[in-house]
């Protein structure tokens, strides 16, 4: 008589129930394949340089995710709340706040995942000033201003992606104002 051990299921780890510890390994997921628990992924096939760091429920995000870059410095930090909607940082490699704004995760059973921006992010020099303003809306911009030393230096406004406004200052006054349609420059109006 032959006997077969039964120590091996097809793509389980575990002979017939995983041990109680096994709660805390990274990257398993739940009875409908989606990700759960603590999520882990590396750059390298040794973890060591680590990719990213988060944790997931019935295969949504929840709390922070971290991403690295290959040096290992923090890159960025996506903080979820419920229905998918997080803050995204971006940080400088010396650890200070280099971008901030709203974004949202979309998944359904009929469509596919879905990252985009919206609301306003504000972007940071190393010193901690502000360097710019955006806005978008579903993932397209509609406006955008630039900073130097505090300073306003620039607003434009965009359709579709496309600018259609574009207005200068200096010493926090207009100085010229610029139209534009289908991207393309339409009139110059200089102010002072």
């Amino acid at each position: 008589m032959c006997s077969v051990p039964l120590s091996g299921c097809a793509g389980s780890r575990f002979a017939l129930a995983p041990p109680a510890w096994a709660f805390w390994l990274p990257n398993r997921f739940d009875r409908h394949g989606l990700e759960t628990g603590r999520w882990r992924t590396y750059y390298d096939d040794g973890r060591h340089r680590p990719y990213t760091a988060g944790r997931y429920r019935h295969g949504q995000p929840v709390q922070t995710f971290r991403y690295y870059d290959p040096t290992g410095q923090l890159d960025r930090t996506e903080t979820y709340r419920k229905e998918g909607y997080c803050e995204v940082s971006y940080w400088h490699p010396g650890g200070q706040l280099a971008r901030r704004g709203p974004a949202q995760w979309v998944t359904g059973k009929s469509q596919a995942p879905r990252f985009y921006w919206y609301g306003t992010w504000t972007s940071y020099e190393p010193d901690g000033q502000i360097s710019a303003v955006q806005t978008y809306t579903d993932g397209n911009i509609t406006r955008a201003e630039t900073y130097e030393n505090g300073q306003l230096t620039q607003i434009e406004t965009f359709d579709r992606n496309k600018r259609t406004r574009l207005e200068t200052y200096a010493d926090g006054q207009l100085i010229k104002v610029e139209s534009f349609e289908k991207g393309l420059r339409t009139g110059t109006t200089n102010t002072l």
